[in-house]
């Protein structure tokens, strides 16, 4: 396999289909590298990581903003700088209830 390079502002915006005024990049995809995929996400004040859970690995981590992140049943703060991993199973979720658009990095292995 090849190394590649590419930047995220060449990629555009598409509307995530299971979330609330989520909106995604799909950076790289399990198909490039047999391992895992990368997404960049925006979620809009108000809206949400809908609580779900994956029969995968999902680490995710805030750029910029604030909400609040469902882990272990329980919500609590996340902003820029918070890091949620959600193994195989863990239902998470990430409300937007503040007026700044959260931005986070998310990475499932295996991709998805």
């Amino acid at each position: 396999m090849n190394a590649i390079l590419r930047n995220q502002k060449d990629i555009e915006f598409a509307k995530h289909t299971k979330h609330i005024d989520v909106y995604k990049k799909d950076l790289t995809g399990n198909d490039e590298n047999g391992r895992l995929s990368a997404h960049f996400l925006q979620v809009m004040p108000g809206g949400e990581l809908v609580p779900h859970t994956h029969e995968v690995l999902e680490v995710f981590y805030i750029i910029s903003g604030s909400g609040s992140a469902l882990v272990n049943g329980k919500r609590q703060k996340a902003e820029a700088g918070s890091i949620i991993i959600a193994p195989p199973g863990s239902e998470h979720g990430l409300k937007n209830d503040g007026s700044e658009i959260i931005e986070l990095y998310a990475v499932f292995s295996p991709g998805v």
